[in-house]
């Protein structure tokens, strides 16, 4: 039996991650916060993550290295994060650390958003946002080991 496309479980998560962008990118421009959904991923990040530099910053958020950079100097332009030179694993690398006004966005987002995870864990419960979230990384090894790439 051929399945049309767009009841592909492909098209699902593409479909559903776009809508998440879009969705985001309205819901960002409307608190007015001075950051888009990017960068505030990018901020939250930095923020959770020690010792964050840029290449670890662009493998988590899939970026290639020139996106990655843009988005770093847009961020220590307005002043969310520092970047220190220096070396990691004996290559250099840009240091990424929050700045107090980083973390104070950073921190003013995140009580914004908790109410919409919150009502998300009460509307799908927690087993299935855990599974759907396992299902999801195991279709993730599948396709890597099938194309042969690891992004």
């Amino acid at each position: 039996m051929k399945v049309k496309y767009e009841d592909s479980i492909f098209y699902h998560i593409n479909s559903c991650a776009r809508y998440f962008h879009v969705a985001f990118e309205q819901f960002f421009k409307e608190l007015d916060l001075g950051v888009n959904s990017m960068e505030h991923l990018a901020l939250s990040i930095i923020a959770e993550t020690k010792n964050c530099c840029q290449r670890d910053l662009a493998r988590i958020i899939l970026k290639d290295r020139a996106g990655t950079g843009k988005l770093v100097n847009i961020l220590e332009n307005k002043g969310l994060i520092t970047i220190e030179l220096t070396t990691k694993n004996n290559r250099p690398a840009k240091i990424l650390t929050p700045t107090k006004k980083g973390i104070e966005i950073n921190n003013e987002v995140r009580k914004i958003l908790e109410p919409l995870s919150k009502q998300i864990r009460i509307d799908l419960n927690e087993e299935t946002l855990d599974k759907t979230s396992e299902t999801l990384k195991q279709l993730k090894k599948i396709v890597e080991k099938i194309i042969k790439t690891n992004i």
